[in-house]
């Protein structure tokens, strides 16, 4: 998967949507990332749902949106991390006109989540930083 034609592939307004999770890990050559995870503002997400070309998937109380190897998530902010699609946004490293969560935030992200695969992938981004 060449995840930076899969996402342009979607047509998303620049400024509006950030590639959170493992996707910058895939676009600087990390790690290859199974799926797109996208966090958008939340007109972007209403016009998203009205299309009809997204599944609805109801998580804790939020709207996920899935469509082949993308998953919307509507708000990235939870109590262990507090933070806005909107900060993501503006914080993001763009790769080829793609914006992608940026790698400290990316490794407070991980943090935060806290699953072993997510200490496996800061101790990736740490060596790509430090190499």
């Amino acid at each position: 998967m060449n995840i930076i034609e899969k996402v342009k592939s979607l047509n998303l307004p620049l400024g509006q949507y950030v590639i959170i999770g493992s996707g910058i890990m895939d676009a600087l050559g990390i790690r290859n990332a199974v799926d797109v995870d996208l966090a958008v503002l939340p007109e972007l997400h209403k016009r998203m749902r009205e299309s009809g070309e997204w599944n609805e998937e109801d998580r804790f109380g939020r709207i996920f949106l899935t469509k082949d190897v993308f998953e919307c998530n509507p708000d990235i902010s939870w109590d262990q991390y507090p933070t806005t699609t909107e900060q993501a946004i503006t914080s993001a490293t763009v790769i080829n006109g793609v914006p992608f969560m940026n790698l400290k935030e990316l490794i407070k992200f991980k943090t935060a989540l806290g699953r072993e695969k997510d200490y496996k992938d800061i101790e990736l981004i740490k060596n790509y930083i430090s190499s």
